[in-house]
C-alpha cells in the first residue's frame, strides 16, 4: 500500500506538467479586439434566389449628380454607400416567366409606342420583338418590379446605389465609359439609325447604330468596370427611390433613400427609345406606369 502511493505522488507532477505543456497562452484584449475586427471575407459574386448573377459593389463615395447637365441632377454632392450586391443583367423574361408561374402574378401589360403615340394594352410577350427569353421583361410598373424583388429576397437599388454601380469606379466622368464618345454600337442599345428608319421623325444619337430596333438581349454589349452588363441603355430602370427635382439639395450624405412621398418613382439608364448618354440623367414615371421600354434589375443587402 505505502508503496503504491509512493508511485502515484511521483507520477502526479509528470502529468501535471505534461498537461501545462498544452494549454495555449491567454489571449489579450487587444489581440482579441484585433481578431473581432478582421471583416468576414464577401464573395465578389453570388447569384440571387431567382438565379440570377449578382456583382458585390463595394462601400464607398462617389460624386453624385453633373454640373453641366439638367437642373434636376444638381448639385453635384459627395455620396457614401456600404457596399450591396446588384444583378449583372436586368431580368428577363425568362426570370419573370419563371416569377408569374411560381406566384400567379399577371404578366406584363402596359403601353408601347406606335406611329410615335403611346398605346395602351400592349403584351410583349404576344410580340416577337419583345418575348424572347434572353430579352429583358418590359410593361412591368414599379409595383411590378417591387414584388418580384421581395419573391427573390432582393430589393430596388436606390437611385444613389444605382449611379455609384452605373459609374463602374470612374469618378467624375461624362457616361459610364468614360468622357469620349465611342464607336458606333459600343455604347448600348440607345435611340438610334434604326429608330429613325423604323418611326421616322425622333430624337436620336446622329450616326451612331448599335444593330437593335427593340430590346437586345441582354448581355449584349460590353461591361462597364463593376462587370455590369446594360447599365445604360435597353431599358429605363426602376428604382426604389420616390423622385424630386430638388432632393439633391437636402440629400444626406450617407446611404440616401429618396424623399418619403412623391407622384412618380426614379428611373435611371436611358432605353432602346431615347437618345441619352450621360450617366447623370435622372428619368422618373408614375409607379403604375408600365411601357414598352421600363424594366429594372435588383439589389441586395450585404449580410455580415
Amino acid at each position: 500500500m505505502y508503496k503504491l502511493a509512493s508511485i502515484v505522488l511521483i507520477i502526479a507532477p509528470v502529468l501535471l506538467v505534461s498537461c501545462a505543456e498544452d494549454i495555449p497562452e491567454p489571449v489579450t484584449m487587444e489581440e482579441l479586439e484585433e481578431l473581432l475586427s478582421i471583416p468576414a471575407e464577401i464573395p465578389e459574386h453570388i447569384t440571387g434566389n431567382d438565379g440570377a448573377p449578382m456583382v458585390l459593389i463595394p462601400a464607398g463615395e462617389f460624386q453624385m449628380g453633373s454640373s453641366d447637365g439638367r437642373d434636376d441632377e444638381k448639385p453635384v454632392h459627395t455620396v457614401y454607400l456600404d457596399s450591396f450586391y446588384i444583378d449583372m443583367y436586368e431580368v428577363t423574361n425568362a426570370q419573370y416567366r419563371r416569377f408569374v408561374q411560381a406566384t400567379g402574378h399577371k404578366e406584363p401589360l402596359g403601353l408601347t409606342r406606335v406611329d410615335g403615340k403611346l398605346v395602351d394594352g400592349f403584351r410583349p410577350w404576344s410580340d416577337r420583338n419583345f418575348n424572347g427569353d434572353n430579352q429583358p421583361v418590359v410593361c412591368v410598373n414599379w409595383e411590378d418590379a417591387m414584388t418580384y424583388c421581395k419573391w427573390a429576397g432582393k430589393r430596388l437599388p436606390t437611385e444613389a446605389e444605382w449611379e455609384y454601380a452605373a459609374r463602374g469606379g470612374l469618378i467624375g466622368k461624362r457616361y459610364v465609359w468614360g468622357n469620349a464618345l465611342p464607336r458606333p454600337g459600343e455604347a448600348g442599345n440607345i435611340a438610334d439609325e434604326t429608330v429613325r428608319n423604323a418611326i421616322g421623325n425622333w430624337s436620336i444619337v446622329e450616326g451612331y447604330g448599335d444593330g437593335y430596333f427593340h430590346p437586345a438581349p441582354v448581355g449584349s454589349f460590353e461591361p462597364n468596370g463593376y462587370g455590369l452588363y446594360d447599365i445604360w441603355g435597353n431599358v429605363w430602370e426602376w428604382c426604389a427611390d420616390w423622385y424630386d427635382s430638388v432632393y439633391y439639395a437636402r440629400s444626406p450624405r450617407q446611404n440616401p433613400t429618396g424623399p418619403n412621398s412623391g407622384t412618380a418613382r426614379a428611373q435611371r439608364g436611358g432605353s432602346w427609345h431615347y437618345d441619352y448618354l450621360r450617366v447623370a440623367i435622372r428619368g422618373y414615371s408614375p409607379p403604375r406606369d408600365a411601357v414598352s421600354d421600363h424594366g429594372f434589375r435588383c439589389a441586395q443587402d450585404v449580410i455580415p
